[in-house]
């Protein structure tokens, strides 16, 4: 069965990566099949006078030298190849379509943007670095990363740092391709030999991260948050409006009482979270946004990376009346610091739609929420790192023709794996950081190799080997785990946390008796944790010891919590019951347990049970 040219691609790039370069000449071969490519043919033929004149054991010093020459030819050939086959969209903008086009960048076009970096003003300049940086995703050249490179001292800081961020993308991107070009990794070594800028790169690092956050914030949002205002919206409307005299007491009174209902919903709390994180750099206002992309001005991919401009025909006259021109909403959005480039163009045109009696209400809300940013406003490199990276997140997940680019935001952020990582760790401190900020962020992949790394670079802690014995479990490795705790235990002997996850993952692995063990080291250090008694019941119930795993549920009883509700509870207590012969008992705690799934359960039950008497227990509570 003939490969897709897909499929072939794959195997070539994965081929270049682990420098087999003869299995990706063949796969090659296989993609121009039936045509003569010159290049093809050269490339093949140096590297077979290369393995000849080595097999012979003649001495060449540029051996190694020629071999990675030959990779480089060798991706951008298929690179090349690839290109001629897919189409991409076209810039409307004649500035941006220059850089865009997915090519290879002649010595005139990178001349004309070495003008551009020192004449140009922020708009046309940031533009062209994401024009650049698209380019380069799509097609990598070592001339878009020269320019980028060059853009990064743009004396504007929305430019330099979007040159910083399509850099770092890259690099991640390429990160088996570009150390075949020294010229990058010296330019990468001059430019992060600026502590101010190895900052930058850290916190892009870090945000790139945050980024695998954005669609779950934004289903929860849109779900569980606002769903739930919606709900409640009317109820604190009525209750606000209701007091006709609206006296100072009274409006305190239904102020008092709308917060009460904020807070019995659980709905304050996640909205304050959501507020911190935003603080902190993550994006929320996707969900909100990701409404008002249906206007023109995003049918041309290039809009989604526009600087916002006030001077842009499509943003209009938003003056809130006709004396006070100069202070426009289009004004106060460009100086705000908690909206993204595109949403700011969406707002506008939003806002256009509205009547202009309504438009100074939005002045507040806008105001209100820079004073929420207000404390992160320092930072303003940082910051509009976040802000770009919203842009371009927005731009590949929303555009309608977003299927013709290859999206960054699905890459594996594993920087510290990277050949560039060393540039970005020069003190030794930002791998633990990173690896902490992947287990905050629940990657447990990422952070456990570069957990893995600090083992090998310091001291080990017992903290440590906790968070890698965590790292293990959460990935279903329960014998790594397992070997992670026990080293922590040695080196913490009284630490409950680390008995709890070694209990967990001896049970996960049927181990009962050790898991059991470990769960009554909990059970003597606590007072009454109802999860370690629920725990030591379901250990003994495993192991047999039905009477023992009662007496556990029976304190479980006798101290009322709502575990004894628990489905599983039931379960556990129905097999017991069984066990010791108390049949009506059994069923009257099965049949709490769901219909659909009592079979399966039983199946896999800690008690013997004949075919028949499972066929019994589910028919006879279906009739009962």
């Amino acid at each position: 069965m003939a490969q897709s040219s897909a499929a072939i691609k794959k195997i070539i790039y994965a081929s270049l990566a682990q420098q087999t370069l003869g299995r990706a000449l063949a796969q090659l071969s296989l993609l121009t099949k039936g045509t003569t490519n010159e290049p093809l043919e050269d490339i093949k033929s140096n590297y077979q006078r290369l393995l000849t004149h080595w097999a012979e054991k003649t001495a060449d010093p540029e051996r190694e030298t020629i071999f990675l020459h030959l990779l480089r030819q060798t991706y951008e050939l298929t690179d090349d190849l690839l290109a001629t086959r897919s189409v991409k969209p076209i810039a409307t903008n004649a500035l941006f379509a220059k850089y865009w086009e997915p090519k290879r960048y002649s010595a005139s076009l990178v001349e004309e943007a070495m003008h551009l970096n020192e004449q140009g003003d922020m708009y046309q300049t940031a533009w062209v670095v994401s024009a650049i940086t698209l380019s380069c995703i799509e097609l990598f050249d070592e001339n878009k990363l020269r320019i980028l490179f060059e853009f990064c001292q743009n004396q504007h800081i929305q430019t330099s740092m979007r040159a910083l961020t399509g850099i770092i993308i890259c690099l991640i991107l390429y990160k088996d391709r570009y150390p075949l070009y020294p010229a990058i990794n010296n330019r990468l070594q001059i430019l992060l030999d600026d502590n101010q800028m190895v900052q930058n790169a850290q916190h892009i690092v870090k945000q790139l991260i945050r980024s695998k956050e954005t669609e779950r914030i934004t289903q929860d949002i849109q779900q569980n948050v606002l769903p739930t205002i919606t709900k409640l919206a009317p109820k604190i409307h009525r209750d606000i409006l209701s007091n006709d005299s609206f006296d100072t007491d009274d409006y305190e009174e239904a102020s008092h009482s709308w917060q009460d209902m904020l807070e019995e919903s659980g709905i304050q709390d996640k909205v304050e979270g959501y507020a911190k994180m935003q603080r902190e750099g993550s994006d929320i206002n996707l969900s909100t946004f990701s409404q008002m992309k249906g206007y023109p001005f995003f049918n041309d991919f290039e809009n989604w990376l526009l600087p916002f401009n006030t001077a842009h025909p499509s943003v209009g006259d938003l003056t809130l009346s006709d004396s006070d021109e100069e202070n426009s909403l289009a004004k106060l959005l460009s100086l705000t610091h908690f909206l993204c480039d595109s949403d700011k163009y969406s707002f506008c045109f939003n806002l256009q739609m509205i009547p202009s009696d309504y438009r100074k209400s939005m002045v507040e809300q806008i105001k209100m929420g820079d004073e929420q940013m207000s404390d992160i406003q320092q930072a303003s490199r940082q910051l509009i790192s976040n802000l770009y990276l919203q842009d371009l997140y927005r731009f590949y997940t929303l555009y309608a023709g977003k299927s013709f680019f290859t999206n960054p935001f699905n890459l594996d952020v594993n920087v510290h794996e990277t050949a560039f990582f060393r540039f970005l760790n020069p003190e030794g401190d930002f791998l633990k950081q990173l690896a902490d900020f992947f287990f905050a962020k629940e990657q447990y992949d990422n952070a456990l190799t570069a957990y893995q790394k600090l083992t090998a670079n310091q001291k080990t802690t017992d903290l440590l080997y906790r968070k890698l014995g965590y790292c293990y479990q959460k990935l279903g490795q329960y014998e790594e785990a397992i070997s992670c705790y026990k080293k922590a235990e040695l080196m913490e002997n009284t630490d409950q946390w680390t008995w709890r996850k070694l209990a967990y993952c001896y049970r996960m692995q049927k181990q009962y008796d050790k898991a059991l063990s470990y769960y009554q080291q909990v059970d003597a250090a606590t007072k009454d944790d109802l999860n370690i008694i629920y725990n030591i019941g379901s250990c003994y119930a495993e192991l047999g010891q039905y009477q023992k795993a009662l007496n556990a549920f029976y304190k479980i009883e006798f101290l009322q919590s709502d575990m004894s509700k628990s489905i599983y509870y039931h379960l556990y207590m129905g097999h017991c019951l069984w066990a010791t012969g108390d049949t009506k008992a059994a069923l009257e705690h099965y049949a709490l347990f769901p219909h659909d799934g009592l079979a399966e359960q039983l199946n896999k039950a800690c008690i013997s049970l004949s075919e028949r008497d499972k066929v019994y227990i589910v028919d006879y509570l279906r009739y009962h």
